[in-house]
């Protein structure tokens, strides 16, 4: 039975909610993969979170007077990454209430309040007018959300004409098990498309593709990172989670991490709204 929109867009802001503790351990500020350039790299995972949030912000192309939608939000680190290198206006949005108000309390702190704002909100149903938006990034969240066309829809609608989207996300490289398919549809999460499969959906929802490069190179690196980071604050998320829960969350990132590495690969892509 296929899940309504309205009640897996609660199951992934409650996800958040609960998660929101042991990603900030795990991830620090910025709740997503890192980049480095190959096997050889020295970097640890928060410079290679930086550096993806680099490659990201270049891939926006945009600058002082922007306006720039930050769609799954997390808790605002690449909205105010962005808006501090390129001194654009960032809104971002989140299902999850907890990353909405940590976001704030963040940029706030950054002294970035009035250039960057966060909104409760699901990607499939957008709170913005028509046109308002000078560019879009979309950084691993699509993952969460089954309707990929209606989210791209939306993003297309409140972009102004020959705006841009930047969009980084997990590609299905190899089809998944059904242990590895139990896994992954044990979390709000759904089955990523392939690669050629997310610019046919990008160019539907009404955009030129510009650029389309596979980092999954550049990222893999992530999975091990997790694990080492889960293994490394179990102790200390012990007394936010009790030992229980804190297994269950820990076992249950790693079975993640252990389907994305064996089966995932990761893509980004610049697209212009066409018209």
């Amino acid at each position: 039975m296929t899940e309504d929109p309205e009640t897996r867009a609660e199951r992934v802001g409650l996800f958040y909610d609960l998660m929101g503790p042991f990603l900030d351990a795990v991830y620090g500020d910025n709740l997503h993969y890192g980049y480095w350039s190959d096997e050889h790299d020295p970097a640890g995972v928060a410079q290679a979170q930086a550096r993806l949030n680099d490659e990201l912000a270049g891939r926006l192309a945009v600058g002082p007077g922007d306006h720039v939608l930050d769609i799954g939000c997390g808790t605002g680190g690449p909205s105010r990454h962005v808006a501090r290198v390129t001194g654009a206006e960032v809104s971002g949005v989140s299902l999850s209430g907890r990353q909405v108000e940590r976001a704030g309390e963040l940029a706030e702190k950054e002294g970035l309040a009035d250039r960057v704002r966060f909104t409760r909100a699901d990607a499939t149903a957008l709170p913005y007018p028509d046109r308002w938006f000078d560019a879009a990034l979309a950084l691993e969240v699509l993952v969460h959300v089954p309707g990929k066309a209606a989210a791209l829809s939306q993003v297309h609608r409140v972009l102004r004409p020959g705006g841009r989207l930047v969009l980084a996300e997990l590609t299905l490289v190899r089809p998944m098990d059904d242990a590895q398919a139990r896994i992954w549809s044990g979390m709000p999460m759904s089955t990523p498309p392939t690669a050629p499969d997310y610019v046919e959906l990008v160019r539907a929802a009404g955009f030129e593709v510009v650029d389309v490069f596979d980092a999954g190179a550049h990222v893999r690196r992530s999975h091990e990172a997790t694990r080492e980071a889960v293994a490394r604050e179990r102790e200390r998320l012990a007394g936010t989670y009790g030992p229980r829960v804190l297994r269950q969350l820990g076992n249950a990132v790693l079975d993640l991490q252990a389907v994305a590495e064996s089966c995932l690969g990761y893509l980004m892509l610049t697209a212009h709204r066409r018209g």
